[in-house]
């Protein structure tokens, strides 16, 4: 069974009522208790400019720092940190800014659109690694990757727009080099001024959400989480609570249904919190 597969039986199991096959999940707010974190973890000080996270076949997690190909292990229950793996000779370095697991293949993405592919290795050993540049650096400053499992996508959340716009864009890019590149999904700022965020979001990164499919963007500048359907509809969202979340720049979703929000250290000390599902009651 896959990592994608393994989380979507937990995540469903216990953070998702029972669906009929009409009915779709709920808001994950709804699902997931934001007042009170589960967990906290400090991270160690190879991490304090951790960028990103992503769901690792074995349950753990997958983690980088904000400008060195290396890329740790965080056994996300016990917050403890493995010493990591390299790309290449390990004077790799670059703005990364997202990280995602597809089967046996890691991908990282830089701010200016170049995509590093490779496969884990063991601690402190190197891997090889090949860069593909996905042409957006002109006009996306790229922060957030993750892997549409439906349609054998990454998606590349842009921060930023050059020049900047209203809109949160989020590319998707085929891993089938052959198979056409889709229309960006785009989300107008004033979508999100219902839920309290009047002045739009901009993005650090982005999540499929396993129980419902949706999207997930995180944002460390307005502190504040997001759930997007692919057509581009705001589902939900919500602002942590003030300070909590100071630089919140990883975001995965873990075997044992719980959410994890890593934040650089911003000063003080880099953590990883977790977020338990709600009981949420069988419709009738």
């Amino acid at each position: 069974m896959t990592g994608i597969s393994r989380v979507l039986v937990a995540c469903l199991a216990a953070a998702c009522p029972r669906l009929a096959p009409a009915q779709t999940a709920p808001p994950i707010t709804a699902r997931y208790d934001f007042e009170k974190p589960a967990a906290r973890f400090d991270l160690p000080g190879r991490l304090q400019e951790v960028s990103g996270l992503a769901l690792a076949p074995d349950g753990s997690l997958f983690a980088h720092d904000d400008e060195r190909g290396r890329v740790y292990r965080i056994v996300g229950g016990q917050g403890r940190v493995d010493r990591g793996f390299h790309l290449g000779d390990g004077r790799v370095r670059a703005d990364f800014e997202g990280i995602a697991e597809v089967g046996q293949r890691l991908f990282l993405i830089s701010s200016v659109g170049l995509l590093y592919e490779f496969r884990a290795a063991p601690e402190h050993e190197s891997t090889a690694y090949r860069v593909t540049d996905t042409g957006l650096g002109g006009s996306c400053e790229v922060e957030g990757l993750a892997y549409l499992s439906s349609a054998d996508q990454l998606l590349l959340a842009c921060k930023q727009l050059l020049p900047p716009g209203q809109e949160i864009v989020i590319h998707r890019i085929p891993l089938d080099p052959e198979a056409p590149r889709p229309a960006p999904i785009r989300v107008p700022f004033a979508r999100f001024a219902p839920f309290g965020l009047g002045k739009g979001l901009h993005p650090s990164a982005i999540e499929v959400d396993p129980c419902s499919g949706r999207l997930v963007v995180l944002a460390a500048q307005e502190e504040a989480l997001a759930e997007i359907d692919l057509d581009g509809r705001v589902v939900s969202a919500v602002r942590f609570p003030k300070s909590r979340h100071p630089q919140p720049e990883g975001l995965a979703f873990g075997t044992d249904g719980l959410l994890y929000v890593a934040d650089e250290a911003h000063g003080r000390t880099a953590h990883l919190t977790a977020y338990a599902p709600r009981r949420v009651e069988s419709p009738r």
